[in-house]
């Protein structure tokens, strides 16, 4: 083989691997404080990139389905793969250790945990939430949602409680009580399509939405990510505007940034956010 070929041939080869490695619909992000770095889901693909601290990004899993929300816990990734399956790998050689397949699930979204070894996922199209025990890979439907299109779901230990958001006009703030499963609206909003919620480490809980438009119709660029102080007692306030679709967004305590995943833009953006 001529030289010139074979360097064609190699630089092919690094192009590609480039391209496959980059976002394709980023969809969530979590991160991994033991190895310092980042997941990042993407719907596009069915991959998860993995991206270290020198921001270099390369495989961790490839060749699923259509990947939504991801949660750690007791080093495990759990991912939701997209309509009706719940993934778990184990974070530090990638072995697959749980693959839960929830029949009735319609459209499998975002993935939260509580503190005894539950996992929660939001059911856009059912309207519902079920819940998962990590210990013997079962699950139950935990609560009918009050509005449609239920999608971001957090746990919120300091209240003991869930709290929802919905991908529609004018989304309400849910929360659930996991004590008694009742469910209330702790927040109502003007905004439209909310995908992502988060809390930081006071409580604050900081909300994404995609603004007016549809998946017909397409999205303008005029995503937005607002916050509400821990009690929702004051107006919220909008943090960041000019977003083309930021998804399940996620707040890293040990960096003190928001991760926001740019669903339309195949880009991820980390936002330092100030102390209160």
């Amino acid at each position: 083989m001529k030289l010139n070929t074979f360097l064609l041939l190699v630089s092919l080869i690094i192009c590609n691997l480039s391209f496959a490695q980059e976002y394709k619909n980023p969809e969530s992000a979590v991160f991994d404080p033991l190895a310092n770095r980042y997941f990042v889901s993407n719907y596009g693909s069915g991959n998860i990139i993995q991206i270290d601290s020198t921001g270099v990004k390369t495989y961790f899993q490839k060749g699923f389905s259509k990947l939504l929300g991801m949660i750690i816990y007791n080093n495990v990734l759990y991912v939701v793969d997209n309509p009706e399956t719940v993934r778990g790998f184990n974070i530090s050689d990638g072995k697959p250790l749980m693959e839960l397949k929830i029949e009735e699930a319609q459209f499998l979204n975002d993935i939260t945990v509580d503190g005894s070894g539950f996992l929660y996922v939001t059911d856009s199209r059912g309207s519902v939430v079920y819940k998962i025990n990590i210990a013997n890979h079962t699950y139950s439907l935990f609560v009918k949602t009050i509005s449609d299109d239920p999608n971001g779901i957090i746990y919120d230990k300091l209240n003991n409680r869930l709290l929802v958001c919905h991908f529609r006009e004018k989304s309400q703030i849910d929360q659930i009580n996991l004590e008694d499963s009742s469910i209330s609206t702790i927040a109502l909003t003007e905004f439209y399509n909310l995908d992502g919620i988060t809390l930081d480490d006071l409580g604050n809980c900081y909300v994404s939405s995609w603004s007016k438009g549809s998946f017909s119709d397409g999205f303008k660029k005029e995503g937005i990510i607002f916050k509400y102080d821990n009690l929702f007692k004051q107006k919220p306030e909008i943090i960041y505007t000019g977003l083309l679709g930021p998804a399940d967004i996620y707040f890293n305590v040990n960096k003190n940034e928001l991760v926001v995943p740019l669903f339309l833009e195949n880009n991820v953006m980390f936002l330092p956010l100030k102390k209160d």
